[in-house]
């Protein structure tokens, strides 16, 4: 399906592959089993991954968080519209800060 992938990115959507939301694995727990000792790499990964159109989704909220492949358009979409909310309130932020830089110079 992804033959454009690179080894290590082909082995992070193995992992990934047939996992549901209540079965997603936290990043440490696909870096330990790949053997990946460097969480940035791991995190361009993920991002070159999603960049090439793989649906990887996470979640991070309390007691559970991980990573899967999203399963159908409603999965997908519920992670783009957390994503899309995320975006919103950080350019809120940063218009703020913007004001305050200007009333500190």
């Amino acid at each position: 399906m992804y033959e454009n992938l690179t080894n290590d990115e082909l082995r992070v959507y193995r992992i990934l592959e047939g996992l549901g939301d209540s079965e997603s694995l936290t990043g440490s727990q696909i870096m330990e089993r790949l053997m990946i000792k460097d969480r940035r790499y791991f995190h361009q990964l993920i991002f070159e991954l999603r960049l090439k159109g793989v649906p990887i989704v996470s979640i991070k909220s309390g007691s559970h968080s991980g990573y899967w492949l999203a399963r159908n358009k409603d999965e997908l979409a519920s992670y783009l519209h957390d994503k899309e909310l995320y975006i919103a309130t950080h350019k809120k932020i940063i218009e703020a800060m913007r004001g305050a830089a200007e009333a500190i110079f």
